[in-house]
């Protein structure tokens, strides 16, 4: 049950470390269309652990991870992305596909945000599942070549019951779920200065161009 105490505990990560902000689809500071940034990748991420923590214990005593990841920047602003948790079992996989939108910050920096959902973690029994929410800060190296950090939050678990809705009535987005649709206020480099409840999972990734 390590693991399941280590997940809920970076679950509450969501709910302190969002802010208050509207979320919204930002402007892009410089246009996507054009930015080297755009295209399909290939590439690795591995956790980062707080200086003086072994990796076998990198968070809340849990040892650090790492992946392949297959991310796609489009034109328009739009992310997708999968990764090899997606093929494995608990805590992170199986889950479903990555999908947010990312902004150019300059010539060659970009940000991006996305979400993806996860069986909860341990299992519920009633079909709960968790949100997760990655914020990525990433630097076009050359022209085949991204790399930067990711920050990773997990909402709480949540089932999705069933209600008897009037004709003039939507579903309503539980609340345990709403901190997942506000951006963070703050991105995570090194784990070292972020010692709080409310801190996410930190990784570096590298990722290679796929093109014809």
């Amino acid at each position: 049950m390590r693991g399941a105490k280590w997940l809920v505990a970076v679950s509450f990560a969501v709910a302190a470390g969002a802010g208050s902000a509207s979320a919204q689809d930002t402007p892009s500071p410089v246009p996507t269309a054009t930015h080297p940034a755009v295209g399909s990748y290939v590439g690795k991420a591995i956790q980062v652990c707080p200086k003086g923590v072994a990796p076998s214990a990198c968070l809340k005593g849990q040892p650090a991870v790492a992946l392949f990841m297959t991310p796609t920047l489009s034109p328009d602003g739009a992310f997708l992305g999968n990764d090899s948790f997606a093929l494995g079992g608990p805590p992170f996989g199986p889950h479903t596909t990555a999908h947010g939108h990312w902004i150019a910050t300059s010539p060659t920096d970009f940000e991006a945000d996305y979400v993806f959902l996860l069986n909860a973690f341990p299992p519920q029994g009633d079909g709960a599942v968790q949100v997760l929410r990655f914020r990525w800060q990433g630097t076009v190296q050359d022209a085949d070549t991204l790399v930067g950090y990711v920050n990773m939050y997990f909402s709480k678990p949540v089932t999705p019951d069933w209600a008897n809705l009037l004709p003039n009535e939507f579903p309503a987005i539980p609340g345990v779920v709403q901190p997942i649709l506000v951006p963070p206020t703050r991105f995570i480099k090194d784990p070292t200065f972020c010692l709080t409840s409310d801190c996410p999972l930190v990784f570096k990734f590298t990722v290679k161009r796929v093109a014809p």
